[in-house]
């Protein structure tokens, strides 16, 4: 009789320990998830900095038309190109991390990136400022591929009147190449975005 009750005290006391054992790891298991996206949404976050970077330090210039050209495609800049604009900038796969100098990113399966879409431009008749609208959406990945965050934010900034008018024509030029696409407004609920004006 002894023994039968000393057999189920073991196996109660296995059962416990085992319990507390499943408890143990699947509360490592959301600590790792919980830094992992961590380590994404920082990593969109720099993202987004560099692209405010990009921003700040971009030449708003066209490389002039080749050979007498009139046509509107005419001013699409070629990928060798230094400026914003230029079709290198706005391929689909966005802007890696780290052309503004930034130091490296640590702990992330691959580099963030950051795609820049010009949403509206609008040059008054009267002034020496457009307002131009971009909006910035960043990628970061955590340690796992399969982690990542997706931030937002949307830019104003205020361009001198010979960049603002340039940007509107490189927008009608760009409308229809594929590695320039100019997204239009989502359709539906307006998402909230970060918004500031750059001088």
């Amino acid at each position: 009789m002894t023994l039968v009750v000393a057999l189920i005290l073991l196996m109660a006391m296995t059962a416990l320990g085992v319990a507390g054992l499943q408890g143990a790891v699947l509360q490592e298991r959301m600590a790792r998830n919980v830094m992992d996206r961590q380590v994404a949404f920082q990593a969109a976050q720099a993202a987004l900095e560099e692209g405010e970077w990009r921003l700040r330090h971009a030449d708003y210039t066209l490389p002039a038309a080749q050979g007498g050209c009139t046509a509107p495609d005419c001013l699409r800049p070629s990928a060798s190109h230094a400026s914003q604009w230029s079709a290198a900038h706005w391929r689909r796969e966005g802007l890696a991390y780290g052309d503004s100098g930034a130091p490296p990113l640590a702990g992330g399966s691959e580099p963030p990136r950051v795609t820049l879409a010009v949403r509206a431009s609008v040059c008054p008749k009267t002034g020496a400022f457009c307002r131009v609208r971009v909006e910035m959406t960043a990628f970061g990945w955590g340690a796992r591929s399969v982690t990542h965050a997706i931030l937002e934010r949307c830019v104003t900034l205020m361009l001198p009147r010979a960049a603002g008018e340039a940007l509107i024509q490189a927008r009608r030029a760009l409308a229809d190449n594929d590695d320039a696409r100019v997204i239009h407004p989502l359709k539906g609920p307006s998402r909230p975005a970060w918004r500031e004006v750059l001088r």
